[in-house]
């Protein structure tokens, strides 16, 4: 069992991933925007983080900054694994940069992805770090 943080502003997004991954016997914390998932991080480090691109008060681009900023000061939150789902037809290079600099970065989803889809990168991942 892992800890999976998903972060994003959909409700639908946010309850239909938490049932998949719940049920795959993973722990589940939701956050609805950047700012609740800084919060959530440093209040219990997840195994694996599922992040939006486009959300209210602090976007997924923010919290990869902060985060990367919090990771200064403890190392393990540098290290989190995590993939992004957008909704956008393209990605600006900025927006790339900034995600692929971070060094838990593993790749883009689009947002109506099946959320199946997700599951296996995610057991992917947390197979290759044990």
């Amino acid at each position: 069992m892992a800890k999976i943080l998903i972060v994003d502003d959909e409700p639908t997004i946010l309850e239909l991933f938490k049932y998949v991954f719940e049920d795959a016997g993973h722990e589940v914390t939701l956050a609805k925007n950047g700012r609740q998932a800084l919060a959530a991080v440093t209040q219990n480090i997840p195994d694996f983080m599922v992040l939006d691109v486009t959300m209210p008060e602090m976007t997924g681009k923010e919290f990869v900054i902060e985060l990367k900023k919090l990771a200064t000061r403890d190392r393990r939150l540098g290290n989190i694994p995590f993939v992004v789902m957008t909704g956008e037809n393209t990605m600006d290079e900025g927006l790339n940069s900034v995600f692929a600099s971070a060094s838990g970065f593993i790749c883009f989803f689009p947002k109506m992805i099946l959320p199946e889809k997700v599951l296996e990168k995610v057991a992917e991942v947390l197979k290759g770090r044990r």
